[in-house]
Parts: structure tokens; sequence; C-alpha cells
């Protein structure tokens, strides 16, 4: 098959990137922002609640419990009925959640709030990254997700701006200042559930933006990438959830999670130990995340040239694992300890969307949707464990200097797993090209 003119595949490219993916990103933004404001409202909200580290813990890791629960239906629903409808539910709804939690009057409503926004949640990312493997081919995905989950590090301003929000409103209308920063930032999502039912469509059948040849040739594209994966018919849905290689990225990112989750929530509480005010919390906790902005892009776009995932992977996550032993080894010592926290931000946020454009290399239509779902979901229990682990060895040890450790340790070996599975992938590859040669007449 003849290569496409360069034009057609530039200009269908770029007008698919500017028509979905700033919205994609907004979209993310608000999730971040939302899912971690926990994090920032604990500075006032736990003595307020009476709440301990380790309650703590488990009030901000058990949002995965049912995250992890309802990924898999989710996307089966999305499967069904197509992102456009679904995705606009889930958006709508976790705004919502998120600001009835400044209802919470206790530990019990709190963590039930917390299950709640899971649900509301559930399948908010598995969705984007199948839409953009219905949107963009292959050789250009991993850019697609890095420009899309590039407000994941940019969510790192939605920290100061939850701290200005606490401190700013504290009092008003007789409201704690962390109950104005929810109702505050929970509104945003609420009205692009909205937005993104209106933009989004589901196919480039679907729209008509696109002229008549870049319609037909994504079109050809994304069906010739299909082909070559066996077709949409040899990948139903279940084999998504059942596939080996499925199996084994499941536990890497677990153990991605655990350090991710446990950094990102309890990272302004390590922080309030440096003697930083409220405000400067939020702005030094933001350091990392944008930080990792560029890198992040960069090495997606590395990952796109080389057509290589799992290694590029490994690397962030061994990075992110050198950050976190370094902080973990400094931390009565702020600046270094700051400097080892940007190291490991960099790392942990470029692995993103290199695991995140993993499944896509390997699955295909429903079967992608529900391999990512089965990552994305049971991965994530990681996120629960991770701020559990943490709280409680913040608790029992009275700093974070053994619980920044263990997150250290835990992304290490995620990285050093994902290399496990790299090299039996190659092997597998080389034995199934010698059968080949062998074969041939």
């Amino acid at each position: 098959m003849t290569t496409p003119p360069v034009d057609i595949r530039t200009r269908t490219l770029r007008k698919v990137m500017w028509r979905f993916l700033p919205l994609l990103g907004l979209c993310y933004f608000a999730l971040y922002l939302d899912r971690l404001n926990v994090s920032v409202a604990a500075l006032t909200m736990n003595a307020e609640l009476g709440i301990t580290p380790a309650i703590y813990g488990l009030v901000a890791g058990i949002f995965f419990w049912t995250y992890s629960l309802f990924e898999i239906p989710s996307n089966y629903i999305v499967s069904r009925v197509g992102v456009r409808v679904w995705v606009s539910r889930i958006i709508v709804s976790w705004g919502l959640v998120t600001m009835a939690t400044a209802a919470a009057q206790g530990e019990i409503s709190l963590m039930l709030l917390r299950l709640l926004l899971g649900i509301a949640e559930a399948g908010f990312s598995p969705a984007m990254l199948f839409f953009v493997a219905c949107w963009f081919p292959p050789a250009q995905r991993a850019a697609a997700i890095s420009l899309m989950v590039i407000a994941v590090p940019l969510s790192g301003f939605g920290t100061p701006i939850s701290a200005h929000i606490m401190t700013g409103m504290d009092g008003l209308l007789g409201l704690a200042g962390w109950r104005w920063m929810f109702l505050v930032t929970g509104l945003p999502p609420v009205i692009l559930g909205f937005v993104f039912y209106l933009v989004i469509r589901n196919r480039p059948a679907d729209v008509g933006f696109l002229d008549p040849d870049e319609k037909a040739w994504l079109t050809s594209e994304l069906a010739r990438e299909s082909a070559g994966l066996g077709g949409h018919a040899a990948h139903p849905f279940r084999r998504g959830v059942l596939n080996p290689r499925v199996a084994v990225l499941v536990v890497v990112y677990i153990l991605f999670a655990f350090s991710l989750f446990g950094y990102q929530f309890f990272i302004p509480q390590i922080l309030s130990q440096f003697g930083l005010d409220t405000n400067a919390i939020g702005w030094v906790a933001a350091l990392p995340p944008v930080l990792a902005v560029v890198p992040m892009v960069w090495w997606s776009r590395h990952s796109d040239r080389t057509q290589e995932r799992i290694r590029h992977f490994a690397a962030a996550a061994a990075t992110a694992s050198v950050g976190f032993l370094a902080a973990g080894l400094l931390i009565d010592q702020p600046v270094l300890a700051i400097a080892g926290f940007c190291v490991a931000g960099v790392g942990l946020y470029c692995c993103i969307p290199i695991q995140l454009s993993i499944p896509s290399t390997f699955l295909a239509g429903s079967a992608l949707a529900a391999g990512l779902a089965t990552i994305n979901g049971l991965g994530n229990i990681g996120g629960y464990i991770g701020p559990q682990v943490t709280g409680l060895i913040r608790e029992a040890t009275g700093d974070f200097t053994l619980a920044v450790l263990v997150l250290g340790v835990s992304i290490l070996c995620s990285s050093v797993l994902a290399l496990v599975l790299d090299a039996r992938i190659r092997r597998s590859e080389a034995a199934t090209r010698r059968e080949a040669v062998l074969d041939a007449p």
C-alpha cells in the first residue's frame, strides 16, 4: 500500500488535534484537580473533622475501591454507546459529587463521598484513550496522548488555586475555606460535561470539519491498523480482559500508581513539615508537575519516533525512583528534598503517556477498550494502597522519611517488571521470526 501524501496526513491530524485535544486536556485538568483537591483540603479539614494521618490515607485512597470496581463495566458501556454520551455523563457526575463533598461532616460521610466520586469518575481515562485510538494512527498516538494528558502535570497549578480559594474564602457565609474549595472546583466539570457533548464525535464519519479526502485517508488508515491487528472481529471485549500482557501491565500499573498517588495525596502535608504556609505549599507542590511538562512531551515524541514504548516507560520510572530515594534520604534538608521531588515528578509524569499507549500496540477495537479499562481499573488498586501505606507509615514513625523511600522502591519495581515484560516480548517475537524463516519455501 502506498504512503499517503504528507500534506493529507499533516492537515488531517492537525485538524483533529485542534478540534478535540484542547477540550480533552481541559477535562483532564478538571479531573485531577477534583480528584486531588482533598490533599490541599487536608491541611485544615483534617483538624476540623478529627482525621488522623492513617484515616486520611484511607479517605484519599478509598476513592479507588469503587473506581476500580466500576472501570470495566463503564468501558463496556463506552464500547456500546460511544465516548460522546457516556463521558459527558461521567464529567457532570464527578463535578456534582465534588461540590457535594463540601457538606462532609466527618470521616464516614467523607469516605462515602469519596466512594461516590470513584463511581462517577470510573471509565473516564480509558474512554479517552479509546477515543484517541479511534482518531489517531499508531505512529502519532503517544504524541496525541501526551498533548492530551499534558493537563495532568499542568493540574499542578490546581494546587495553588485550591490553596488560594481556601485561604481567600475562609469564613465567607460562615463556611470553612476547604468547603468553598470543593464547591468552586466542582462547578467547572458540570459545565464541561455539556460542552463535551456538543463538541465530541465518536468516529471520523460523524464529523463535518474534515474534507472528504481527509476523512477517507483517516478512515482507511485506522482500518488498516485494525486489519494488521487481526480486525475488530478477532478482538472481542473479553480478549482485552484476559490477555496475558494485560495481566502483567496491571501489576506494573499497581506499583506505579502506588508511588504516584502516595506522593500526590501527601505532598502538601510533607511540605507543611518544612514550615511553609498554605499558599506557599500550593506553589511549591506545583513545581514537580509543571517542570515535567516539557520532558513529558519530548519523551512521548521520542517514543513515537522510535516506535518503542516499554523501555521508555521503564527509563522514566527509574528516574522517578532516583528522585524519591534522594528526597527520602535528604528529607531533613528541605531544598534538596524538594529537588528530589522535582526529579521524581518528571519521571512520574513522563511515565503516564507512554504507559497509556502500550495496550494499543497489541489490541484493537472493543478489546482495546477492555484492556485499557482492566489496566486502569485494577492497576489503580495501587492508588488505594499507596496513600494508605503512606499514612500508616507517617503515623507510626512520626515523619515521612520511610514513606518516601517506600514510594521510591515501588516505582523501581515497576520499572524492573516492565523490562522483564519487554525481554519476554522480544524473545517471543524473535522465536516467531525464526519459525517463519524455517517454514518459508
